[in-house]
């Protein structure tokens, strides 16, 4: 009788290993599987939940609202330079449209908000350009306002009108002479680095007392683009 239970419970135990083996094996399986294709399956839906709830990138779909226009930095209003750069600030991540002299070229807004274009060739005269933004939502925003650089490469008018060079002046009462002259309009003038008034015309006038012997005089002519003339003129004094 006692033969027959420890026949039984042998079978018993060797049943109860062979479970826990097969138990071990299945484990082992399904961690491998949960390793191999469950982590990143989860990993995948958590970051679409998380998309949902407005975490990593924005959901922009139903954005309707446009950007703010685009607001350029200062550029000049004239230059004698043949090209040039226009940078500013819009709405971050948004795409700026630039349209120069007609011509459409567009650039992507940093995350700061800064966008700029570089070596925009000008035209003689005026260069009038605008901007508008879309986001990622597809919405445009209003057009900045026109904007205007006026390239001009060519140095301005410059006459000495009186007295003329070379002139010479005796004695105490011509002692004190006027230099008159006319240049571009907006144009500014120095003689002898002194500034001198321009008229809306461009005229220019300055009184001075002239030192006996030669006196020189450089009178110059700026434009608002840079551009300068020189002329030189020598007037003499005697007592």
């Amino acid at each position: 009788m006692s033969q027959r239970y420890s026949r039984l419970e042998s079978v018993e135990e060797k049943n109860n290993f062979r479970s826990a083996i097969i138990l071990i094996i299945l484990t082992i399986a399904v961690v491998v599987i949960l390793i191999v294709v469950g982590i990143p399956t989860v990993g995948k839906v958590a970051t679409f939940v998380s998309g949902l709830r407005g975490g990593g990138t924005p959901i922009t779909l139903n954005d309707k609202t446009p950007p703010a226009p685009p607001t350029f930095k200062t550029f000049p209003d004239f230059t004698n330079q043949a090209t040039t750069g226009i940078s500013g600030t819009a709405e971050p991540g948004a795409t700026l449209k630039l349209t120069f002299n007609g011509t459409e070229r567009d650039t992507l807004v940093d995350k700061d908000g800064n966008f700029s274009f570089q070596n925009l060739a000008l035209q003689s005269g005026d260069n009038i350009f605008f901007a508008f933004a879309v986001d990622s939502a597809g919405n445009i925003s209003q057009k900045s306002g026109d904007k205007k650089i006026v390239y001009d490469n060519k140095p301005p008018a410059l006459s000495v009108d009186s007295p003329a060079d070379g002139s010479k002046f005796f004695g105490s009462g011509q002692r004190q002479i006027t230099i008159q002259g006319t240049t571009d309009s907006g144009s500014s003038v120095t003689i002898n680095d002194r500034i001198v008034s321009v008229d809306d015309s461009g005229k220019f006038q300055y009184t001075l007392t002239l030192s006996g012997g030669d006196n020189r005089f450089v009178i110059k002519s700026v434009d608002q683009a840079g551009n300068s003339t020189e002329k030189d003129i020598t007037l003499n004094f005697s007592e």
